[in-house]
C-alpha cells in the first residue's frame, strides 16, 4: 500500500515537470508540432471519451454540437489542450467544435460558479487557481490552462475565457484554419 502511493506520488510530479516543460518550450517559442490534417470534431470526442468515466463520476453532464473542423494541427497537443479544458468543467458541460470564418474553434461552456472579470484575465496564469477550484478531484496544479494557452499559440491560434450567462465559463481555443507551416 505504501509503494502504491509512492508510485502515485511520483507519477503526479512526473506530470507536474511534463506540464513545466510543455510551458518552458511554449514560452520560448519550441513547442515542437507535428502536424497532420485532422478534424477538431473527432479530437474532442476522442478527449470526452477519455474522461468519460471520470465526467460521470463527477456528476456532470455533457452534450455536444462536434460540426467537422478540420484544419492542419498536432493531435497529441489538441487532445492534451482538449482534456485540459474539460478537466476544469463544472455542473452542465456544452462541448462544440466549428468553424468561424478563418478559424476552428474547440468551445466548451459549464455552467458552473464562473470567474470574477478580473480573475478570467487570470485563468492563463501558471499556478493560479480560482479560490474554489474548478477541478474536480483535489484541484490540479494551476497549469493547465497556461498549457492551453502555449498550445493554441504554438499553432498561431489563440485561447480564451469568457463569461457563460447566466453562470460559468466558456474557454474557447481558436485556430487558423489555414494549415500550419
Amino acid at each position: 500500500e505504501a509503494y502504491g502511493r509512492l508510485i502515485a506520488h511520483v507519477d503526479h510530479l512526473a506530470a507536474i515537470v511534463e506540464e513545466l516543460r510543455t510551458l518552458a518550450l511554449g514560452n520560448a517559442g519550441r513547442l515542437e508540432l507535428t502536424g497532420v490534417r485532422l478534424d477538431l470534431a473527432e479530437e474532442a470526442g476522442a478527449a470526452l471519451s477519455s474522461l468519460e468515466a471520470e465526467l460521470d463520476d463527477a456528476d456532470i453532464t455533457v452534450t455536444r454540437a462536434l460540426g467537422s473542423a478540420c484544419v492542419m494541427a498536432d493531435r497529441t497537443r489538441l487532445r492534451q489542450a482538449f482534456v485540459a479544458v474539460l478537466e476544469n468543467c463544472q455542473s452542465r458541460v456544452h462541448v462544440e467544435t466549428l468553424v468561424e470564418g478563418d478559424h476552428v474553434v474547440f468551445r466548451c461552456a459549464d455552467t458552473g460558479p464562473g470567474l470574477a472579470e478580473e480573475d478570467r484575465s487570470r485563468a492563463f496564469d501558471r499556478f493560479w487557481r480560482a479560490d474554489a477550484s474548478r477541478g474536480r478531484s483535489h484541484g490540479g496544479s494551476g497549469l493547465g490552462l497556461s498549457i492551453v494557452r502555449a498550445i493554441a499559440r504554438a499553432h498561431g491560434g489563440e485561447a480564451r475565457v469568457l463569461p457563460n450567462a447566466p453562470t460559468g465559463l466558456i474557454v474557447e481555443v481558436r485556430l487558423p484554419s489555414k494549415a500550419h507551416s
